[in-house]
């Protein structure tokens, strides 16, 4: 498993693994976790891309899921003739098989980040002006406890890395087995620039954080003063993504010293 050589601390193991054969990187974006900024940076650096989204305009004819089904048949038509460096979307587990079967040499990644973290600034940016149906979501739930009773917004970060099947099981212990089984690269967002660092010296272009998309400074209207009540009910309702969060996080954690030692070493970031 590529992925538990770097969290082993084997690094020049896995970056020889990783840059074997040229890698199409497929990067899972979990909605909250400084995706937009991280996709704006893996952008400009691998090419050709491509952003695999939905026509919003069919959602009164068509389910949100069939459509994103549909652009993922898309993107393989176009990759069965052109060869990738770069592919993202808000995709599930069983589109990133889907994809990994197709296309020769997909690595998948992600962002994760703290789980009640990602819930609140998930709610704040749906109540932003940033979000084009924010009046009628402020509407809907002028308050996050209303938020945090709707069953489809809970463990998201699972929803998207993680088969129904064993998502269903509630075990996050075999729900990271499977990510460490199937993704080569997973960071934190509470540790960005050393994340952002790794994936762009792997690209061949290691640079610190420069785009900053999607960013939802507090205002008077979209601050949130968490009771511990709800904070306590967000964490049980989001306890799987709670589960695979710490477990990855702690051990991203454990190598981020020897991680920054590696890499001055082999492609050392020049003054800021």
């Amino acid at each position: 498993m590529v992925l538990s050589s770097l969290l082993e601390g084997r690094f020049q193991q896995y970056f020889d693994e990783i840059l074997s054969r040229s890698p199409v990187w497929l990067f899972v974006h979990i909605p909250k976790t400084a995706g937009s900024s991280l996709n704006g940076e893996l952008v400009p650096i691998l090419s050709p891309n491509h952003h695999i989204f939905i026509d919003y305009t069919k959602l009164d004819r068509q389910s949100f899921a069939d459509l994103l089904d549909e652009a993922v048949g898309r993107f393989l038509d176009l990759a069965a003739t052109r060869k990738y460096a770069y592919c993202t979307g808000h995709l599930t587990a069983e589109q990133v098989s889907r994809i990994t079967v197709s296309v020769p040499n997909v690595r998948p990644m992600t962002l994760l980040r703290d789980p009640v973290a990602r819930f609140v600034s998930d709610y704040r940016y749906q109540c932003s002006p940033m979000h084009t149906g924010h009046e009628q979501f402020r509407a809907a739930h002028p308050v996050i406890e209303s938020y945090l009773d709707v069953p489809g917004e809970w463990n998201k970060a699972a929803a998207h890395l993680i088969p129904p099947e064993l998502r269903d099981t509630g075990d996050a212990a075999k729900c990271v087995e499977h990510v460490l089984a199937q993704y080569s690269f997973v960071g934190i967002q509470e540790s960005y620039a050393l994340s952002l660092r790794l994936i762009t010296t792997l690209a061949g272009a290691p640079r610190r954080p420069a785009v900053f998309k999607r960013v939802n400074t507090p205002t008077s209207e979209t601050a949130i003063e968490l009771s511990a009540s709800t904070e306590a009910l967000i964490r049980e309702r989001n306890a799987l993504d709670i589960g695979i969060y710490e477990t990855l996080a702690e051990r991203f954690r454990g190598i981020e010293e020897g991680l920054i030692g590696y890499l001055d070493r082999v492609d050392p970031l020049g003054e800021e």
